[in-house]
C-alpha cells in the first residue's frame, strides 16, 4: 500500500487529474487483475459454493476501503504528500478499537488509552510539523487542515473496511473471490459517483489514455488488499489493523527511494513522528 500511496502521488504531480479519475483508474487496474486470477482459480480447484452474507460484508467492505478511504487518501496526498499522508493512516488501530468500545462494549485498559494517546501525539506533531516545513501550508491552514481531515478520514474507512472484511472472509474463504467481490462493487460504485458528477465523458478518457503511474498504484493496491484479506484469516482484526501501522515508515522509505516523487523530502523529524505513531500502535496490540 506505501508503494501505491507513492505512485498515486507521482501521477498526480504528472498530470494534475481529478483525484476521482485516479481513483477510477486504480479501481479498474484492480478489477483486471482479480478477473484474470478469479479464471486462473476456476481453472485449477472447483468454485466454491457462495456464501451470500460473506459476499454482502466484501462488497460493502471494498466501496468504503477502495472507493471512500482510498479517495480520501488521494485528497490528503495531494495536499500532505506520500509521506505525510501515510503518517494519518497509523491512527487507523484507533479507530478498530473506539469500534470494539463502541460496537461490542469492550472496555479499555490503561495501557490502550497509553497507546491512543501516542498515536495522536504523533498525529499532532506532524501535523505541526507539516504546517513549519511548508510555506503553502503555513499560510493556508484550513487546507492543511483539510489535508489532516482526509487522511483520518481515509483511516476510518480503511480501518471500516477491514472490520467488514474479517466476517466476509470468515464466510467466505476464499481470498481470490473475495478480493474480486471487493474490487467490483468498488468499481461500480466509482463509476456511480462520477456519472452523478456528469463526468461520463472523462471515464472513457481515462480509460483511452491509462496513466501509468495510477496503472502501477492499482497493481500495488491489488497485492496489499489480498495479503491484507489472507491475514484477517489467520489473525484478530485489531492485530492486522495494528500491524499495517509500521506502512507510514515504509511510505517514507519509498518516497526516500523514488527520488523526485513531486521532491518531496521526508526530513527525520517524519521519521521520528511515524516512530512515535507506531510504538502507540504496537502498544494497542500487545494491551
Amino acid at each position: 500500500m506505501s508503494l501505491s500511496l507513492v505512485f498515486a502521488q507521482k501521477a498526480q504531480a504528472k498530470t494534475k487529474m481529478d483525484p476521482m479519475l485516479g481513483l477510477f483508474t486504480t479501481i479498474l487496474v484492480n478489477n483486471v487483475i482479480t478477473s484474470f486470477a478469479l479464471i486462473v482459480r476456476f481453472f485449477v480447484l472447483p468454485p466454491e459454493p457462495v456464501n451470500w452474507t460473506g459476499a454482502l460484508f466484501l462488497a460493502i467492505g471494498g466501496v468504503s476501503g477502495s472507493v471512500v478511504g482510498r479517495g480520501l487518501i488521494f485528497v490528503a496526498i495531494s495536499i500532505l504528500g506520500a509521506a505525510r499522508a501515510g503518517l494519518t493512516k497509523a491512527t487507523m488501530p484507533v479507530f478498530v478499537l473506539f469500534g470494539g468500545v463502541v460496537i461490542l462494549g469492550e472496555r479499555l485498559g490503561p495501557m490502550s488509552w497509553l497507546g491512543v494517546c501516542i498515536v495522536l501525539l504523533g498525529l499532532f506533531l506532524m501535523s505541526i510539523d507539516s504546517a513549519r516545513r511548508s510555506e503553502k501550508l503555513q499560510a493556508d491552514r484550513i487546507r492543511l487542515l483539510k489535508g489532516i481531515c482526509s487522511g483520518l478520514g481515509a483511516a476510518f474507512f480503511f480501518a471500516s473496511s477491514n472490520v467488514l472484511r474479517k466476517p466476509g472472509i470468515s464466510l467466505l474463504p476464499d481470498p481470490i473471490l473475495a478480493l474480486f467481490l471487493g474490487s467490483f462493487s468498488a468499481l461500480l460504485a466509482c463509476i456511480a459517483v462520477l456519472l452523478i458528477q456528469g463526468k461520463g465523458k472523462a471515464i472513457f478518457s481515462a480509460i483511452k489514455n491509462i496513466e501509468i503511474n495510477f496503472a502501477i498504484s492499482g497493481v500495488c493496491s491489488s497485492a496489499a488488499i489480498f495479503t491484507m484479506l489472507l491475514s484477517l484469516r489467520l489473525i484478530p482484526v485489531s492485530i492486522a489493523n495494528s500491524i499495517s501501522a509500521i506502512e507510514p515508515l515504509t511510505t517514507i522509505f519509498f518516497v526516500w527511494l523514488l527520488k523526485g516523487v513531486n521532491k518531496e523530502k521526508a526530513g527525520f523529524s517524519t521519521v521520528i513522528f511515524g516512530i512515535i505513531m507506531i510504538i502507540g500502535a504496537i502498544i494497542l496490540v500487545f494491551y
